[in-house]
């Protein structure tokens, strides 16, 4: 599993979504796709790891509130508080919790 993993933020053209496709991709935040919240999309960093669980795999979201997005000087993205490895609707864990912190992903 890549721990400490620099991701790579997709811009978005025109308000047009361009979805994450390879692990710690992110894009976002951007509206339109989680009612009136921004949200930002990502693969995290074990999405493409042998053995990692079927919810691991697709692209997640989170928005804000609760989160909070920070857009850095360099143009990465910090993101408050920890991502969750378990979904809202689940109680199976997907095997990544942590951080993206100036575009890099942190697992705790």
């Amino acid at each position: 599993m890549a721990v400490g993993m620099t991701g790579r933020r997709i811009p978005v053209v025109l308000d047009a979504m361009t979805w994450p496709t390879e692990p710690g991709d992110y894009v976002g935040p951007v509206k339109g796709w989680t009612g009136d919240l921004p949200a930002v999309f990502f693969l995290k960093p074990n999405a493409r790891d042998e053995g990692a669980p079927p919810s691991a795999r697709g692209v997640q979201y989170i928005v804000s509130p609760p989160h909070t997005f920070t857009e850095e000087a360099d143009g990465t993205l910090t993101i408050g508080p920890s991502i969750s490895d378990m979904r809202r609707d689940s109680t199976v864990s997907d095997g990544w919790h942590g951080f993206l912190e100036h575009g890099v992903w942190r697992q705790v």
